[in-house]
C-alpha cells in the first residue's frame, strides 16, 4: 500500500499499553493523523492461588490456548520468574497470529487460525473438534473466552482458565476517547471489552452522523459487536498483524 493513503486521516487507536507497539509505529509512518489512548491496563496476577496451580499442574493438560499477546507475555514472565519452562509434550493454540509469533519463541509449533481471528475462528480448527476426553488449559486476561470453554467442555473432559493477568478500563482514557470519536475517520478496536465499554453510538451523541466513521476491528465477533452498537460502517482485517491491518487501510481508503 502507498504510504500516502493514510496521509491526513484520523485515526483512532484503543488497546492497551505496550513497550513497542508495530502498529502505532507504522500509524505514526503513514503521515495519518493518529490518537492512541491506552483504555485498557494490564497487570500480572501471578498471586493467584489458581495460577500458581495451573502452572504446578501443567503436565496434565494436553492442549494449551493463549487468547492474547499479553497473555503469551505475562506467561512467559512467570515462567522466568519461577524458572520453569513449557512443557514440549503439550499443544499449543493461539487466537491470533501476533500471539502465535510470540509463544513460536518457546516452543516449536503454535497452531492458530489463518483467518476470523476469534474463538469462533479458533473452534473451526480440526485439531479442536477432536479433543474427547483430553484437559485444556486457557491463558487469559480474567474475563472473556466464555464461548471457545462452553464449546470444548461438548468434549473435553475438563476445560479450566488460567487468568494470568488483570485488565481494567481506564475511566480517563474512555471518556477522551468518546469525546474524540465525533472527529475521527477510523476506530481501530482489539477488544470487546473495550468496543462495549465505549457504549451504543447514539449514547455517545444522538444527532451525529456516523455514516463516515469506519470501525476496523480484526474478528467477525467484534463486528458483530460493532453493529449492535451502531456502527454502520465495519471492516474486518484478515489478521489483526501490521500486515493485516495496512491491508484493511488500504481498503477503506482506496
Amino acid at each position: 500500500m502507498a504510504i500516502h493513503v493514510l496521509e491526513n486521516k484520523k485515526i483512532l487507536v484503543l488497546k492497551s499499553r505496550r513497550g513497542e507497539d508495530d502498529l502505532l509505529e507504522y500509524l505514526r509512518n503513514s503521515r495519518a493523523i493518529l490518537t492512541y489512548f491506552p483504555v485498557v491496563e494490564t497487570e500480572p496476577n501471578f498471586s493467584s492461588k489458581t495460577v500458581t496451580s495451573a502452572f504446578n499442574n501443567l503436565k496434565k493438560y494436553k492442549l494449551a490456548i493463549f487468547v492474547s499477546p499479553n497473555a503469551v507475555k505475562f506467561a512467559f514472565e512467570y515462567l522466568d520468574n519461577m524458572r520453569l519452562t513449557l512443557p514440549i509434550e503439550i499443544s499449543y493454540f493461539a487466537v491470533g497470529e501476533v500471539s502465535a509469533k510470540l509463544l513460536c519463541e518457546r516452543v516449536g509449533n503454535v497452531i492458530y487460525p489463518k483467518a476470523n481471528f476469534s474463538s469462533e475462528g479458533l473452534l473451526e480448527l480440526p485439531q479442536l473438534k477432536q479433543v474427547s476426553g483430553e484437559r485444556i488449559l486457557i491463558f487469559r486476561g480474567g474475563q472473556g473466552s466464555e464461548i471457545l470453554r462452553d464449546s470444548l467442555l461438548l468434549k473435553a473432559e475438563s476445560v479450566d482458565y488460567c487468568d494470568i493477568y488483570k485488565r481494567k478500563i481506564n475511566k480517563n482514557y474512555l471518556a477522551q476517547a468518546r469525546k474524540k470519536m465525533k472527529d475521527i475517520d477510523c476506530l481501530v478496536v482489539f477488544s470487546a471489552q473495550v468496543l462495549s465499554s465505549l457504549g451504543n453510538l447514539n449514547g455517545i451523541c444522538g444527532n451525529h452522523d456516523w455514516r463516515q466513521l469506519t470501525l476496523l476491528v480484526a474478528s467477525r465477533r467484534l463486528a458483530k459487536i460493532g453493529e449492535e452498537l451502531g456502527y454502520k460502517s465495519i471492516k474486518v482485517a484478515n489478521t489483526s498483524s501490521v500486515d493485516g491491518m495496512e491491508l484493511a487501510f488500504s481498503e477503506i481508503f482506496r
